[in-house]
């Protein structure tokens, strides 16, 4: 499943400055980052027109109601593209079920671990919810 453009992250900006943040959350497989949304680190074609229009008029940098996702996998944890897309379509399918309980104003980048791919679906999703409660963004998991 291919995220909407509204809920995804991309650019180099961006990246460098979610890896840079001290909200960390870690589980053995995956590793969370959570960050302030700052508009202006966006692609302009990732910004909708509302978007937009905030950031041009009023120099707006914040987006309270903003959420967006990114999973990162690296090579490290396989070699094959197939294994590794399989993997972010499936935790991008996790994270769309969950955007309605999730708390609005954060960026996440998800990171996997070397042996994420040979951890079952279920054992990830499991990491995924004790992830989100352990970062306050959802107060459904533990």
């Amino acid at each position: 499943m291919v995220l909407p453009r509204d809920h995804r992250l991309s650019g180099t900006r961006v990246f460098d400055r979610l890896y840079r943040t001290r909200a960390r959350f870690h589980a053995s497989n995956l590793t969370l980052r959570v960050g302030v949304p700052n508009l202006r680190h966006l692609k302009p074609g990732l910004m909708g027109p509302r978007i937009r229009a905030a950031v041009r008029h009023n120099g707006a940098a914040v987006d309270q109601q903003d959420l967006r996702f990114a999973v990162v996998v690296s090579r490290k944890v396989s070699k094959r593209a197939v294994i590794r897309n399989r993997l972010r379509r499936f935790l991008h399918h996790a994270f769309m079920k969950d955007v309605p309980r999730l708390r609005r104003g954060h960026w996440l980048l998800l990171s996997l671990k070397p042996g994420a791919a040979q951890r079952s679906e279920d054992k990830l999703l499991q990491e995924w919810n004790q992830l989100l409660g352990r970062s306050g963004l959802c107060c459904d998991y533990e």
